[in-house]
């Protein structure tokens, strides 16, 4: 049975999670094609499945052991959402692993061979169908405006018959500890947002040209837009959600300033650098003033009181398209509270009412170490290095409701 408690104050919803004790100190986890189950390559130097069961208990199927050295460590991980009913894929700073989960096979790719390849920054699935990829591949250091920086090349890889063929590779600007133009893919199409021009550029696997709807009706609103952070894609629906933010100060502006102003009449433009404002992007309304409205920004929000301003990131759909869920830091950067928001078809703006479903709350965590869905039923899952968090999206409507009084104070 679920723990969960659903509290309703008014413009928002509060959700206790079912918290689960792995008695293993574990970070990593991920999503598999196991109903119920979350995957780790983190227990035992074997990548398992982590089924859910009654009275808060997890059982651990093991898939594959002692098929690396170290199947986990000081790596750099970047774990796929589901793309396969069969097979997970990670990264692991330099290589790549195709996990056949029903059949326990696990292949083994080295993708950066030594020092001077570069390491794997990101990766996404390209086409599921042929198991093609394709890798954000960080291949220098150096240092830009003082800032530690990487080059970035976008590499279409198709692996098949225990081997794999680069495909094409495509410069994709450059990453700072401050900003990295975001990428991404949609409907076998690969995305690169380019902020010197403020427009998304779209091309085929081979790094050829390619006109999409997402990306003309983009570039046709982007001329008051200042500057891409994140965009997410809905799997089924044709809407994205966008975050937006100031461009860096001016340099000439910067150096104008007279001496001994510089910290008052530099601070209003390295707010505007920061200020955020969330729109929902729907690339298909026929009436353009309509394909790209503001949500939430320091000025409103269309949760009424509930206004995390410039506070959120990642967000996150879940597979079956009915849920979003995302970082409020209001209150924590380094523990924030996870917001899930129910997806309305019906809705013109698709986003419902917000759910508050809390934070790493075991005494000794830092914060959360890693997500995933899961699924059948719907469920957002959280590790925090040694317990996991559950919420069970799939049953909200079946969960015990309360209404509380106009003077409770939200948890959160």
């Amino acid at each position: 049975m679920s723990d969960t408690v659903v509290m309703d104050f008014g413009d928002f919803d509060v959700a206790t999670p079912t918290t689960y004790c792995v008695g293993e100190h574990m970070k990593n986890i991920f999503s598999v094609p196991v109903k119920d189950a979350v995957g780790t390559n983190e227990i035992d130097n074997a990548v398992s499945v982590l089924h859910f069961k009654k009275d808060n208990e997890i059982k651990r199927e093991e898939v594959k052991k002692d098929f690396m050295e170290m199947v986990s460590g000081p790596f750099d991980f970047r774990f796929l959402p589901l793309w396969s009913e069969k097979e997970i894929a990670y990264s692991q700073t330099k290589g790549f692993l195709l996990v056949n989960i029903p059949e326990k096979k696990v292949e083994i790719y080295t993708i950066c061979p030594g020092i001077t390849q570069g390491d794997i920054g990101n990766v996404a699935v390209l086409n599921g169908k042929n198991k093609t990829f394709v890798f954000e591949i960080l291949t220098s250091d150096g240092n830009a405006k003082g800032e530690t920086w990487n080059d970035k090349i976008l590499r279409v890889i198709r692996f098949e018959n225990d081997t794999f063929t680069v495909i094409a590779e495509h410069p994709a600007g450059i990453k700072t500890l401050s900003y990295s133009e975001p990428w991404f893919t949609y409907q076998s199409t690969i995305f690169i947002y380019n902020d010197s021009t403020t427009k998304l550029e779209a091309f085929d696997e081979k790094f050829q040209p390619v006109k999409h709807p997402l990306s003309e009706a983009f570039n046709a609103n982007s001329k008051t837009f200042r500057c891409l952070l994140g965009i997410s894609i809905h799997p089924r629906l044709p809407f994205a959600i966008i975050v937006e933010i100031g461009k860096d100060p001016d340099q000439k502006k910067l150096d104008s300033i007279p001496p001994g102003q510089f910290a008052k009449l530099s601070k209003p433009l390295y707010d505007e650098t920061g200020r955020r404002t969330l729109y929902l992007f729907r690339w298909q309304n026929p009436d353009a003033k309509q394909q790209l409205v503001p949500l939430v920004s320091v000025t409103g929000s269309i949760w009424k009181s509930y206004n995390p301003e410039n506070s959120y990131e990642d967000f996150s759909f879940s597979p079956d398209g009915k849920w979003v869920v995302f970082r409020d830091l209001s209150k924590s950067s380094t523990n924030p509270i996870f917001v899930a928001v129910p997806i309305n078809e019906k809705n013109p703006l698709y986003l419902g009412k917000p759910i508050k479903l809390g934070r790493a709350s075991r005494e000794d965590a830092i914060g959360p170490t890693a997500t995933c869905w899961a699924s059948d039923p719907t469920a957002f899952v959280m590790c925090d290095g040694l317990a996991i968090y559950k919420w069970d999206l799939g049953n909200f409507d079946k969960e015990e409701h309360v209404t509380m009084p106009p003077d409770a104070k939200s948890p959160y």
